[in-house]
């Protein structure tokens, strides 16, 4: 049994227990939650949310506009931030948090 929800235009939940909603957004493991359009939760338990913004880290969080989580626990946040590393946390504007346990915000930092 999957369980998995999926509401809007062309969106996807495919992970068990997952949700999907917006427009071309995709949640394709388990217990993840893709929100808004061309959104990507493609981690265990990841949250993408906005625009264009993918969370592929396990428990990762990706939010905002053109924003990418991709390693375990990552939280990028507002416009086109990367958090790359585990645990890592980039926020404001084209920041880049790419070690683990690292933390960037401001302004193309």
């Amino acid at each position: 049994m999957n369980c998995s929800h999926a509401e809007g235009y062309d969106t996807e939940a495919t992970g068990h227990y997952s949700h999907a909603e917006g427009a071309y957004t995709h949640a394709t493991t388990s217990m993840a939650h893709a929100e808004g359009q061309g959104t990507y939760a493609s981690g265990n338990y990841s949250h993408a949310e906005g625009y264009a913004s993918t969370a592929s880290g396990t428990i990762s969080h990706a939010e905002g506009s053109e924003t990418s989580a991709t390693d375990s626990y990552a939280h990028a946040e507002g416009y086109k931030t990367v958090s790359g590393g585990a645990s890592a946390h980039a926020e404001g504007h084209s920041t880049k948090a790419l070690s683990s346990y690292s933390h960037s915000e401001g302004f193309f930092n």
